[in-house]
């Protein structure tokens, strides 16, 4: 049975780790992995936002999202991944949806991102969601950003 749980840092190492494996190993971003692999996940709760886990039953992480708080209205969302295995079966719709009640306690009025065109499940995941594609200036050709007001 999988599990949606807050973020424990006891797992900083493992979601790092679970987060390279899907952005760096499946999606080729290779020059990410040192950035990556030194991620502190804490800062989301710092911010004001959090970040939630799936977890499976052998207690790993199979699944991650964060929200970053920018400003009293404003928040990024960050780090939404679900391993290759458990895709298909609800738990990105259960992540996202944490994120959404977290981001209407807050009284968020707006949530953006980043993503990037190959990444295509997940843009049209957040087509589905409500989110409007949005100008921005980005190093990465292939970088797209979305937006959704709540």
């Amino acid at each position: 049975m999988i599990k949606i749980k807050e973020f424990d840092n006891r797992y900083n190492n493992e979601v790092n780790d679970f987060i390279i494996s899907i952005f760096v190993d499946e999606y080729d971003f290779v020059k990410y992995r040192d950035v990556l692999s030194s991620v502190d996940n804490v800062n989301y709760e710092k911010s004001g936002g959090r970040m939630w886990l799936a977890i499976n039953d052998y207690d790993e992480v199979i699944g991650t999202i964060a929200l970053m708080k920018k400003d009293e209205n404003n928040a990024e969302l960050k780090s939404f991944y679900v391993s290759k295995e458990y895709r298909g079966n609800g738990i990105s719709k259960e992540l996202f949806k944490k994120v959404m009640d977290y981001s209407k306690e807050l009284g968020l009025k707006r949530i953006f991102l980043g993503t990037y065109e190959r990444m295509e499940t997940a843009i049209h995941f957040y087509k589905r969601r409500g989110f409007s594609e949005i100008e921005f200036e980005h190093e990465d050709e292939d970088a797209r950003f979305f937006e959704k007001y709540i």
